[in-house]
Order: structure tokens, then C-alpha cells, then sequence
């Protein structure tokens, strides 16, 4: 929160030590992801693994785990970070 309106958040380039990539981690299968096994965002907007999201289908369908919205296995999209 910013105190004062004369303050602007201001950007500073740490330098490459200090730059950290993200890692994501099925909430499924507790596994991290990786090329062989990436996120797949579902419509409804959650994400999980590839490998859960084939555990999931059933019938050419996949009930989101966390809502009850359900799709098709290639409505899914690959996520990138």
C-alpha cells in the first residue's frame, strides 16, 4: 500500500543471480512439471499436469477436480512460464 501519492513503484534490475524461473507442481499427483509432462490449463481456469489430466478422462471427458465443470481432454491448453 502506498503511502503517498507522490510514491511509484519503481522496477530494479537485480541482476541474473537473483532471477528465479517458476516451477510448477501438480496439486493432482504432486509432481513437478516438465516437457515430457506439462501444465494444461482446464476451461474453467485450473491447472493441472498432463499426466493427471489423462488419470482424469474418462469417456473422452474431464471433470475439473476443484469445480464441477467438465470438458473435452483437448479443450485443455499448455501452459508456458
Amino acid at each position: 500500500v502506498w503511502s503517498n501519492k507522490e510514491e511509484l513503484p519503481v522496477e530494479i534490475d537485480l541482476g541474473r543471480e537473483y532471477r528465479y524461473h517458476s516451477i510448477f507442481a501438480c496439486p493432482i499427483l504432486r509432481q513437478q512439471s516438465t516437457e515430457v509432462n506439462p501444465p494444461m490449463r482446464l476451461i474453467c481456469g485450473h491447472v493441472i499436469s498432463r499426466d493427471a489430466l489423462g488419470k482424469l478422462s474418462n469417456n473422452n471427458k474431464v471433470k475439473c477436480p476443484y469445480c464441477p465443470v467438465e470438458q473435452l481432454p483437448s479443450d485443455a491448453k499448455q501452459v508456458f512460464f
